[in-house]
Order: structure tokens, then C-alpha cells, then sequence
């Protein structure tokens, strides 16, 4: 008599292994979250291309299907972080919006996005690999600091052209404006700060924009 029970037990084991099927997109962002994840945990160079598949649950054939290397996969997360960006800037489009209130809504988006779990991540990934990547000029992160800051230099531009705020430099305004906002953020949820030392948010915010929309007013 045959046995049937251990091709049945193939069988369930061969559906295991089917991978679920997701629309392009979906499986596109699945294996970014991913990369991410690794890139902040191991670095850049520490993390495989096997290693982003298995943490997919794809293998490695389908995720050369989305990206053709690595390196493109880090490109194409630049691309997120930058669009994740994009809002913090929204407010100074609004001519009805005064100085003070443009600065306020963009300090309280960029503390938003500084401890938002993908910012995080970016930050440890630059705090692993950063300095030496750099200096090589294999590290795409330069073009996230220069199209952000790119962006940031075009509020002032902006502020400026509208009669908002005096004519000054707006590249070394924009650096004056955000140390302090990094500084902080680092701090409250880089470095435990939060826990050690806490700063109300709000108050850091209302007491940063008070002292830049003074020095800044027409």
C-alpha cells in the first residue's frame, strides 16, 4: 500500500515556502523599511543584500528585481527621507502667515521629523558610517544635507522677498535657525535628555522663535 501522508506533508511544506504576493509598491516600500532597519543596525557596509531579502522574506532574485544594487537601494531611501521633509517647509508659501508663525509651524515639523523612528534610524546609521563614507565620496547622504539645506535657504529667500523678514544672508540664517533645533532634538531623544534633563517642547519652540523673529523682524 502507498503512502500518501508524506507527500501531503511536502505538499504543506513546499505552500510554506510560497512568498505572499504584494502590489509593486508595497513590496518597493517593504524592502526600503528594511534596508533602513539593517543600515541603522549593522551600517551600510556591515549589511548584505541576502540580509535585507531574508528580512523581507523575499529572496534574492525579487529584491534584484526592485533595485539593481545596494547602493540604489540607499538612494532611493534618500528619496523618502527628503519627501518626509518636503512639509517642514510648507508654511512659508502661505503669505497670510506672519514671520513668527511661519517659524513656529517649521520648528514644531522639524522636532516632529527628528524624532520620528525613520530620522532615528538616519541618525545612526551617519553616527556609524557617516565620517567615513564621507570622505570618500561613496555617501549619498551629502545630497540629503544639501537639498534639505537647499530648501531651507529658499523659506528665508522667501520670508524675505515677501517683506516678512529683513534682507540678511538666508544661508547662515538657515544654519542659525536650525543648530539649536538639532541640538535640542539630539539631546531630548538622542541622548536620553528627555529622561535626564527634559525641556517642555513647546517652550523650547515658543522661546526659539520669539528670539528669531525679533532678530529677524523688517
Amino acid at each position: 500500500m502507498t503512502r500518501t501522508t508524506p507527500a501531503k506533508k511536502s505538499g504543506k511544506a513546499s505552500a510554506a515556502k510560497v512568498q505572499v504576493r504584494r502590489d509593486p509598491a508595497t513590496r518597493r516600500t517593504e524592502i526600503l523599511d528594511a534596508a533602513l532597519d539593517q543600515f541603522a543596525e549593522r551600517g551600510f557596509q556591515g549589511t548584505s543584500v541576502r540580509e535585507i531579502a531574508r528580512a523581507v522574506g523575499v529572496n534574492e532574485a525579487t529584491l534584484y528585481h526592485y533595485f539593481k544594487s545596494k547602493a540604489e537601494i540607499l538612494e532611493a531611501i534618500i528619496d523618502v527621507l527628503l519627501k518626509d521633509r518636503g512639509v517642514v517647509f510648507a508654511a512659508v508659501d502661505d503669505r497670510r502667515l506672519s514671520l513668527e508663525k511661519v517659524l513656529l509651524d517649521m520648528t514644531h515639523r522639524s522636532l516632529a521629523l527628528l524624532h520620528s523612528p525613520r530620522e532615528q534610524k538616519l541618525v545612526r546609521l551617519l553616527m556609524l558610517e557617516g565620517p567615513r563614507l564621507a570622505v570618500t565620496g561613496e555617501f549619498p547622504f551629502l545630497r540629503l544635507m544639501h537639498d534639505s539645506g537647499v530648501r531651507i535657504n529658499q523659506v528665508f529667500e522667501k520670508l524675505i522677498a515677501t517683506g516678512r523678514m529683513r534682507a540678511r544672508n538666508p544661508r547662515l540664517t538657515a544654519l542659525q535657525f536650525l543648530a539649536p533645533i538639532f541640538i535640542y532634538g539630539f539631546h531630548q531623544h538622542g541622548l536620553g535628555g528627555r529622561t535626564a534633563a527634559p525641556i517642555p517642547e513647546e517652550e523650547f519652540a515658543r522661546a526659539h522663535v520669539e528670539l528669531f523673529a525679533c532678530a529677524l523682524a523688517p
